[in-house]
């Protein structure tokens, strides 16, 4: 008896994890993965479509979905710099660190009034920001409040490749 409360209790543990990552109008099956040339790799719920750049490299890229568009960048970040980065037009400013394959992240999330409207944003840098060494940065926004929770969702499904061991 012991044993099926466990297994039911880790049967539901694992399905409400697996929908604490998913947005509510998307189920993980509709979620697309995008290799940016290996450097890494991460996960957009299917519809997102990639803008054209024109340019040579993927240093840079632009998916959007109606009002939402992520962006992302290789080498370097587009935040401000780290000993301005919250300005008084930031509103609802929350900022954390976290590690992504023991890099360290800085994830922050802000609205700004944008023409009478609320543009959401949530940015990811990747690397030492306070120091300018930023490998990856990527930038959710739109203008439903809900932007927030994609781009935490987003931002935990990037992976970067395994370094290559030294012999």
């Amino acid at each position: 008896m012991k044993v099926r409360i466990v297994g039911f209790l880790l049967l539901l543990l694992s399905v409400a994890s697996v929908s604490a990552l998913t947005p509510h109008n998307c189920s993980a099956s509709d979620w697309q993965v995008i290799d940016v040339e290996g450097l890494f790799t991460f996960r957009l719920p299917a519809g997102f479509l990639k803008r054209d750049l024109k340019q040579r490299d993927g240093s840079r890229g632009e998916y959007d979905k109606n009002s939402t568009r992520l962006v992302f960048v290789w080498g370097h970040t587009e935040s401000l710099p780290y000993n301005q980065r919250r300005q008084n037009w930031m509103r609802d400013y929350q900022e954390g660190i976290t590690r992504m394959r023991g890099k360290r992240a800085n994830i922050r999330t802000y609205w700004e009034a944008v023409k009478g409207k609320r543009l959401y944003r949530a940015e990811l840098n990747v690397g030492n920001w306070q120091n300018g060494e930023i490998e990856l940065f990527m930038r959710i926004e739109g203008t439903d409040a809900t932007v927030t929770d994609l781009a935490k969702t987003v931002f935990a499904s990037v992976t970067f490749p395994l370094a290559t061991p030294e012999h």
